[in-house]
């Protein structure tokens, strides 16, 4: 019985070893960089997806998105990206002036807040509100300490936007002035090591693939990004003009596929998402701005 499970699975483990093989050489490969019409092409798109979904996305009240999609109107002065960005700060931000995530977007402003207030916030957005406070009360949690060091994710293999998600974090401290410059300087080194060996070896093009390119370039590393990681994403932009974050690999019925997710291999409709899109913007806004 043993002999028979060993010549069914050793097959079975030969040719996955050979697709992964191939999916990181694929990933890796040798491309020529985005022209300049390209990413000005991806960019328009995205926008269009965005006018296109404006009511349901204007309903997501996801700060660090808006913020890229603010940053994305500043970066290209985009005239219909000021405008949606000016809507949802009419909604949440203006009206709104204990709202917590407000110093995310205007310098020298104070939020009161309390580590209780955060109870059901994932680990992540304690250490962005942290960040964006520099509050020595919070600074006193070790759940939000511990995000202070490079090794925060060593532990947490099973969530894969865990260094990004700290990056990000990490990043907003340096913008505000938050903690030691010296020392921030080197998490932020060894959080780029990280994202490039991750974007090396996991070659799923999914909303975390799109997350670690986004960090490396919005950190100052865009010189590691490589031509092919940037390809992948642009050919992974739906022709609605929006990102999905699965990536669909074989087609089955009603549209629907076998392909890579975040948690690993699902059968889904590939559907476009603010969540991936807003990222996929600020990408190519970034791209943009540094021609």
């Amino acid at each position: 019985m043993l002999r028979k499970l060993i010549y069914i699975f050793l097959p079975l483990l030969a040719v996955g070893a050979v697709f992964y093989a191939y999916l990181v050489w694929d990933n890796n490969r040798q491309v020529e960089p985005l022209s300049r019409a390209e990413i000005n092409r991806s960019l328009a798109s995205g926008i269009e997806w965005l006018e296109e979904n404006e009511e349901e996305i204007l309903n997501e009240n996801n700060p660090v998105l808006w913020w890229m999609i603010g940053q994305s109107a500043t970066l290209t002065k985009d005239r219909r990206l000021q405008v949606l960005f000016s809507k949802y700060e009419s909604r949440y931000l203006k009206r709104r002036q204990n709202n917590l995530w407000l110093p995310l977007f205007v310098d020298n402003v104070w939020v009161p807040v309390r580590y209780e207030d955060l109870a059901s916030y994932p680990y992540y957005n304690k250490h962005f509100i942290y960040a964006m406070t520099c509050d020595p009360d919070l600074a006193r949690h070790t759940d939000i300490a511990e995000q202070n060091k490079p090794g925060f994710c060593d532990a947490r293999f099973m969530k894969p936007a865990c260094v990004t998600h700290q990056l990000m974090g990490i990043r907003i401290m340096q913008r505000k002035g938050c903690g030691n410059k010296d020392r921030l300087e080197g998490v932020v080194k060894v959080l780029q090591e990280k994202i490039e060996r991750q974007l090396l070896w996991d070659p799923r093009v999914v909303d975390v693939y799109l997350q670690r390119v986004l960090m490396l370039v919005e950190s100052g590393a865009g010189d590691r990004v490589k031509s092919a990681w940037l390809r992948n994403i642009l050919d992974a932009q739906s022709t609605d003009g929006g990102w999905s974050g699965f990536e669909p690999l074989v087609p089955v019925t009603g549209g629907k596929s076998i392909g890579f997710s975040a948690r690993g291999i699902e059968y889904q409709l590939p559907e476009a998402t603010f969540h991936t899109t807003s990222q996929g913007i600020y990408i190519m806004s970034m791209m943009l701005s540094a021609r």
